[in-house]
């Protein structure tokens, strides 16, 4: 089905469409600070990033995984423990009690001018999306144009037992440079397509909504995040 709207501009242009009632926007951006005064590179804490260009209500389950990898709690917004660091993000959320699929935009039309400020002045990403079961088969599709992270994120999901590959369609495999996640300062990100089946049972049973997702993650959401995390720590 194609997207009603042909860009966020033009979804942010109908009056239909109110922020706080239709949609959400959440973000973080890092304090950009160096003090010492002889470092070679900047700061790699502040240069990842998580999307979920799709989160709440349009593919359920972004959102809080995308909270999840950048490193906070999806409900309490608490800092991750893990020594993995903490990455920016951007989540755009459908906030309709049905019908969110009407705010879907393509990640190539994705031209949220705060989204995109944040993509392109990051090195890394990771954006996160929902898939139909038919076409997941039962596995995470890793796509985009960043081979290196793309190859890590699937070297961490395979030994956390997650069953992932490379994405090999067109319609998946963010491979086109106009992807929001590949507008980074290396021209190149990873996207991670998630069938609906998967994504609900990162949930406890029966909390698969918008309302009881974030504070309901189990066992299985702990895989996900931390083999993602641990992908992201392997980067600079």
């Amino acid at each position: 089905m194609p997207d009603q709207y042909p860009s966020m501009t033009k979804l942010y242009e109908d009056p239909s469409n109110v922020e706080g009632k239709t949609y959400g926007k959440r973000w973080r951006r890092h304090e950009w600070i160096q003090l010492v005064e002889a470092q070679a590179t900047d700061d790699p804490e502040g240069q990842k990033i998580v999307l979920a260009v799709h989160g709440g209500g349009i593919e359920g389950g972004t959102s809080e995984i995308a909270l999840a990898v950048a490193g906070y709690h999806p409900a309490t917004f608490a800092r991750a423990t893990d020594c993995y660091g903490s990455h920016d993000f951007w989540i755009f959320e459908g906030l309709l009690g049905s019908g969110n699929s009407k705010l879907h935009v393509t990640s190539t039309n994705y031209d949220d001018p705060i989204a995109l400020k944040l993509v392109q002045i990051s090195k890394r990403c990771i954006s996160l999306h929902g898939l139909a079961d038919d076409a997941a088969d039962k596995k995470i599709h890793i796509g985009g144009r960043d081979s290196e992270l793309r190859n890590i994120v699937l070297e961490e999901l395979t030994a956390a037992g997650i069953a992932a590959e490379t994405a090999t369609d067109p319609a998946t495999n963010a491979s086109d440079a106009a992807n929001i996640c590949n507008k980074t300062t290396i021209g190149a990100g990873v996207q991670l397509e998630m069938g609906k089946t998967y994504r609900a049972s990162l949930f406890a049973p029966g909390c698969n909504t918008r309302d009881l997702r974030k504070n309901n993650t189990n066992a299985e959401f702990c895989k996900l995040v931390t083999a993602l995390r641990r992908a992201l720590s392997r980067v600079y």
